[in-house]
């Protein structure tokens, strides 16, 4: 389904990140309670965006054409219009797809995603384009 493998582990690093970022975005809690749980939760979001970014780094020297496979396949896909999709989720998928960007240049390759919090009201699953995992 890739052409790299490097693809697919992006798509689930990604996934990942947006998943740790949906289960705690604002259910978090300084003091109280929760407050052990809302550290455990951050630590692990964290950790997703932080996976996620080495990835990236280390792709950008190794395998540049896997960031920009990711980047395609993924706008592709929000580009993509579904039967039974409202006209609002539609526009903003299409402008999450805008948000996905891939150039490359004589000073290196450059990337930028959305924020996984971007995705909300979207209709999209946390896992992105239903592709071959």
């Amino acid at each position: 389904m890739y052409r790299f493998d490097e693809t697919k582990n992006l798509f689930i690093a990604y996934a990942k990140w947006r998943d740790a970022v949906d289960r705690t975005e604002g259910n978090e809690t300084v003091f109280g309670s929760n407050a052990e749980i809302s550290e455990i939760a951050r630590d692990l979001r964290e950790d997703a965006e932080f996976e996620l970014r080495i990835l990236i780094q280390d792709l950008k020297k190794q395998n540049p054409a896997a960031i920009k496979e990711w980047v395609e396949l993924t706008k592709q896909f929000l580009n993509d219009p579904e039967i039974g999709v409202s006209e609002e989720q539609i526009q903003l998928r299409k402008q999450i797809a805008r948000d996905w960007k891939y150039s490359r240049s004589p000073l290196g390759v450059s990337v930028r995603y959305p924020h996984p919090s971007q995705y909300w009201g979207s209709g999209i699953g946390v896992l992105g384009p239903d592709l071959d995992w």
